[in-house]
């Protein structure tokens, strides 16, 4: 029973920590596929009205190339400082001009695999600590305590 209380958490775990961003041409790009775009200087002085101030890089899911730019549904944008300001999939065209580069989110098998065996070792770790062999159920021995009469 705990262990499918857990499986949501780490199955958000697995989602969250086991991606990397690849650079990517533009002439690859993929409809739908989640896209990393940086900007330059002037590209974040120019988007600030739409972007927020300071925007460095923007996160979304590439939605196609127009004549103007890359349309992103934008999903968050990340400041210099590295704040980062979510979004409900607005869509934005960043002009091909503002951008520095241009990546990929992939899959890492690496990631996961060290993400899963460090989850199957917590759950080893957890059943031996608190699980059927921790004392905690009736004991069917000798115990110390005092004899019923």
């Amino acid at each position: 029973m705990r262990l499918r209380a857990a499986l949501p958490i780490v199955t958000g775990l697995l989602q969250v920590g086991c991606y990397n961003y690849l650079p990517l041409r533009r002439s690859s790009l993929v409809p739908s596929s989640y896209l990393a775009v940086t900007l330059t200087e002037s590209g974040s002085e120019e988007l600030a009205r739409y972007l927020g101030p300071n925007a460095l890089v923007v996160r979304g899911r590439y939605l196609a190339a127009t004549d103007r730019g890359l349309a992103l549904a934008v999903e968050a944008v990340e400041s210099r400082r590295g704040d980062i300001a979510r979004w409900a999939g607005e869509t934005v065209v960043v002009p091909g001009e503002f951008v520095r580069g241009v990546e990929q989110r992939r899959v890492s098998p690496s990631k996961v695999v060290l993400l899963a065996g460090a989850a199957v070792a917590g759950f080893v770790v957890t059943y031996e600590a608190f699980g059927p062999a921790s004392g905690g159920g009736p004991s069917g021995g000798s115990g110390g305590g005092p004899s019923p009469r």
